[in-house]
């Protein structure tokens, strides 16, 4: 299989939809049309694994300034300063992705608002590791990302939530 053929292939991804697309078929198609570094990092992408490859460095790269830009959101709203703890800055982030980090916490109006507010920026970062060729093999790494974070999504239940955070608060006496 070719990586024209693997592109072509892949069903289309739309955020907030279930993916049609489970990881293993995904990285068994990778397999089939990928180097086997390559097809190593898209499996890892799409399962949140580090990875040592040029593609996964660069995700990497992006969550970890899109973390440092919530941190230092979050430091803020405590009114705690720079300090000892503080994430630092880097050059990994670009301003438009810090942009709407700060649009998550400004515009949204609860914690789960904010997290999809963060998912949104984590699908919109991806295109940095396609690039301006929709043929390059950097789709096949911005597709691997977009589709764990379409796969986390759908894997979302209410009620499991609801379920979790009554067990993780302590229990009233009265």
């Amino acid at each position: 299989m070719s990586l024209g053929y693997l592109l072509a292939s892949l069903p289309m991804l739309d955020y907030g939809r279930a993916p049609r697309l489970t990881a293993e078929a995904f990285a068994e198609a990778c397999a089939a049309a990928l180097s086997e570094k390559d097809a190593a990092c898209a499996a890892a992408l799409v399962r949140g694994e580090a990875c040592d490859h040029p593609a996964a460095r660069r995700w990497q790269a992006l969550e970890a300034a899109i973390d440092g830009a919530v941190g230092r959101r979050r430091l803020a709203r405590r009114g705690q300063g720079a300090g000892a703890f503080a994430p630092p800055e880097t050059d990994a982030c670009p301003v438009w992705l810090t942009r709407l980090v700060d649009a998550a916490f400004e515009g949204a109006p609860d914690p789960l608002a904010r997290e999809e507010a963060l998912d949104r920026a984590r699908w919109a970062a991806a295109d940095e590791l396609g690039g301006f060729d929709p043929m390059a093999k950097g789709q096949v790494f911005a597709y691997a990302v977009r589709l764990r974070l379409a796969l986390r999504r759908a894997a979302l239940d209410a009620d499991k939530g609801r379920g979790r955070l009554e067990a993780a608060l302590p229990k009233q006496t009265l």
